[in-house]
């Protein structure tokens, strides 16, 4: 494909978008037959048909619904950049902008960031998901998210990673525990049986061995959907669970649980915001960092 064979890729979008040739010309300011005079090159270019005619407008091939997302993220990234440059007013800019986070940050910072930003931008709005799948870079190379809230990976990436806060991990149980109270030792902790929290995208929990090497030794009874619903298992049975600090405090006292000191247990984990390298300079992007950055300050340092 020549370089100018670039220009049709908008045109394949809009298509497949709209699902009408009227309507994509429509979108992109043209007339009906530049739109179908960018088709035909594009068809010939692939050797498909691209689209077939239908009574509501057009249908994608098996093809073009192949090619659509890699087509439209190298639209999108495109688009991307020329806004980096432009000037980005958070007063009047509509922007809505899209974030997967896990549930523990989603709990304590989204409420807290919602607030600011419609304090200072009242037409910003926020598109806020649970992480489906571990493959960050795909998801934000692909502009799926503008950012992504996560335990700081393990492994190797080339996103950029700016870490929000630290949260440390305790051990919880009912009060009147027929076997603890208080405190836990490594021997007896082995010996309950857990709760663990899933991850959504993995038949595994969001703690490993990589944050303690016994872990793998627990006897895991039930795996629970969220964090927040440990606390109602924990504390209607004698199941014993691993649950962050700062919820502790923030919702522990609804529940009659007791945090059990636990001397051989040293769990801390970075809390990051992670983006595409490409989104770095991209105005409107670095102020949406910055208010999740201020915002964590006063959450996560607490």
């Amino acid at each position: 494909m020549k370089s100018t064979e670039l220009n049709l890729i908008p045109f394949f979008v809009a298509v497949y978008e709209e699902s009408s040739m009227s309507k994509a010309a429509n979108r992109l300011g043209v007339s009906q037959p530049a739109v179908s005079k960018a088709l035909k090159r594009l068809r010939e270019i692939y050797d498909d048909p691209l689209f077939h005619r239908s009574p509501v407008g057009v249908k994608p091939t098996t093809f073009a619904s192949d090619i659509y997302p890699a087509l439209s993220a190298s639209f999108k990234n495109f688009t991307s950049t020329l806004t980096a440059t432009r000037d980005f007013d958070p007063k009047v800019s509509e922007r809505i902008f899209s974030i997967a986070c896990i549930p523990l940050v989603g709990y304590r910072l989204m409420p807290e960031l919602l607030l600011k930003i419609k304090s200072l931008a009242p037409n910003i709005d926020l598109d806020v998901h649970p992480l489906f799948t571990e493959d960050h870079e795909s998801d934000l190379r692909l502009q799926r998210y503008d950012l992504v809230l996560d335990m700081r990976p393990i492994e190797k990436t080339s996103l950029k990673i700016e870490k929000l806060g630290t949260e440390s991990v305790h051990a919880i149980a009912r009060q009147g525990h027929p076997r603890i109270s208080d405190s836990i030792s490594i021997e007896q902790f082995l010996a309950e049986e857990h709760i663990a929290v899933s991850r959504w995208q993995s038949r595994s929990s969001f703690l490993s061995n990589d944050h303690f090497p016994e872990l793998s030794k627990r006897k895991i009874v039930y795996r629970s959907p969220g964090i927040l619903e440990v606390l109602p298992v924990v504390s209607s049975t004698d199941y014993i669970s691993l649950f962050p600090s700062s919820l502790i405090k923030q919702v522990g006292g609804n529940y009659p649980i007791q945090v059990l000191e636990t001397s051989f247990l040293d769990i801390s984990e970075d809390l990051c915001m992670l983006w595409h390298p490409s989104r770095t300079a991209e105005v409107g992007h670095k102020w949406l960092r910055t208010q999740i950055q201020s915002v964590s300050k006063s959450i996560f340092n607490e």
